[in-house]
């Protein structure tokens, strides 16, 4: 993530009042900055959650805080977390801010969004159901997948469960030429890995996005990476009208983030 530039240094600038775990609470004297700011101490990313009173805010810190203390400056950044968007994150393996983790350089994207957008309107959801065939006729004839729905996949460890997944990444490159997002969330280091070979081996990497929270990361990254996969979904989804295949791993980490910074 890009330290504070040089545009950053005339905004709103607070000191840290109080730490619990991954959650900091800052007071402003001046404007206090908006719900979903990204905030930093020093180059330690933090995002506003809530605002509280007489310009204190609430924020979740989105890397250790080991090192943060008691009076510590922070400076407000004006804007939410953006991630890059567009063709330029096919192939590649990021982190909640859309940074690369993969040893690669980072996305040449021309467009970025804040992770936290609007839901569509009701009269523009789509009210008609239509089965998505995966090509696996366990599923397509025992449990279908609803288009535009959404479905679990339940099973213990070494049961196939990564393997399913590549399968329904490959079909949906291969049949529907659509975009495949994996967000892995919680995931160990080593099965981030895994995983990504086994899309190049597949032949399916280019066209898939690979988005990680991984467990040693902090708990409001685990919470918000989910937000990052999504909003770049949604952009192939609207912008390029593209089939999208969204799968997240897993669910009970994401509620299970949630939960520490609660």
């Amino acid at each position: 993530m890009s330290e504070v530039t040089a545009a950053q240094a005339s905004a709103s600038v607070g000191h840290i009042i109080k730490i619990r775990g991954g959650v900091v609470d800052v007071q402003f004297s001046g404007k206090a900055p908006q719900i979903y700011e990204l905030v930093y101490a020093g180059d330690i990313a933090m995002e506003v959650s809530s605002l509280l009173n007489h310009g204190v805010v609430r924020c979740m810190a989105l890397a250790s805080v080991q090192g943060l203390g008691l009076g510590m400056s922070v400076t407000a950044t004006g804007s939410p977390i953006q991630v890059p968007v567009g063709d330029s994150v096919l192939g590649r393996m990021l982190n909640v801010f859309g940074d690369a983790i993969d040893d690669k350089p980072a996305p040449a994207a021309s467009e970025r969004r804040s992770i936290h957008q609007a839901p569509p309107a009701l009269e523009d959801r789509v009210v008609h159901s239509e089965i998505l065939e995966t090509g696996i006729k366990a599923i397509d004839l025992l449990s279908p997948i609803e288009r535009g729905g959404k479905t679990g996949l339940f099973g213990g460890a070494g049961v196939g469960k990564t393997v399913l997944i590549t399968e329904l990444i490959n079909n949906t490159v291969q049949h529907y030429q659509g975009v495949s997002l994996f967000c892995g969330i919680g995931e160990r280091s080593r099965e981030a890995e895994e995983l990504y070979r086994e899309m190049g081996d597949a032949g399916v990497r280019d066209k898939t996005v690979m988005l990680f929270g991984q467990m040693n990361e902090a708990p409001g990254v685990r919470f918000l990476v989910g937000k990052s996969a999504l909003t770049m979904a949604e952009y192939f989804r609207d912008e390029q009208q593209q089939d999208v295949l969204l799968l997240i791993d897993n669910i009970f980490r994401f509620v299970q983030a949630g939960s520490e910074v609660s």
